[in-house]
């Protein structure tokens, strides 16, 4: 493989911005702002990515949406505390509405604020016991704040529900990647051996039963999985 130095890198960036500006001013959507974003942050140049998407967000009216995206926004660039303004901000305003708890509880999460993350995914589960999405944040939480004995009782009440769309099987695989890697890494402390072993076993028994839900469906369960497996490992670098 062909080495690219420093320079070679930017102007590569540099490229694949300019490319992902033409296609956005063709057709105007979140997921080129967001790549134009995480460019501009990987330029060393985020106040600019910023500006960018501000304009494009100025101009959206609906008001919840306005704030959800514009917490994505700085959540891409790691503005945490940024992003989890909007978030109150949108909690103010609409406290009922589900995608903005779910959402402000992964980034409570993301912040290593886990008590405040776990209370509104229990508030979230008393209303929908079966959300997978709830579900995945509540044990991100619990496992944050080292509560071992209530993280095997999550999976079990995960494995209890079929996912009904793909985005389900992606919160599915956020459940299983974050927990294969706990519970290797928890064999003979929190989890007796032959535990482990039981639970190895089920998570390659998932293999054989995503080769017939078709590729979209792998896709998500597949990326879900590899996000849960990274969420494991940030949580340990946190506490080392």
């Amino acid at each position: 493989m062909e080495y690219k130095s420093e320079p070679d890198m930017k102007d590569v960036l540099m490229d694949n911005l300019q490319s992902l500006k033409e296609s956005f001013r063709e057709t105007p959507s979140m997921e080129f702002l967001l790549q134009i974003v995480a460019t501009y942050h990987g330029l060393d140049m985020t106040e600019r990515g910023i500006g960018f998407a501000e304009a494009f967000l100025m101009q959206i009216e609906d008001e919840k949406e306005k704030l959800l995206q514009t917490s994505m926004i700085f959540e891409m660039v790691d503005l945490n505390e940024e992003a989890l303004s909007y978030l109150t901000e949108a909690m103010d305003k609409y406290p009922e509405d589900t995608q903005i708890k779910n959402h402000h509880g992964m980034l409570l999460n993301k912040s290593s604020k886990f008590e405040d993350a776990l209370s509104i995914y229990d508030g979230l589960l008393e209303s929908s016991p079966k959300s997978l999405e709830s579900l995945s944040g509540k044990l991100i939480a619990l496992i944050g704040l080292g509560r071992h004995g209530e993280v095997l009782k999550i999976y079990k009440t995960s494995i209890s529900i079929t996912p009904s769309s793909p985005q389900d099987w992606h919160f599915k695989g956020v459940i299983d990647g974050l927990l294969k890697d706990y519970f290797d890494h928890e064999k003979g402390e929190s989890i007796t051996e032959g535990q482990a072993e039981k639970l190895s076993k089920s998570f390659d028994s998932i293999t054989h039963i995503m080769d017939g839900l078709g590729p979209e469906v792998c896709n998500f369960y597949m990326m879900g999985n590899f996000a849960g497996k990274e969420i494991y490992h940030e949580i340990l670098e946190n506490k080392s």
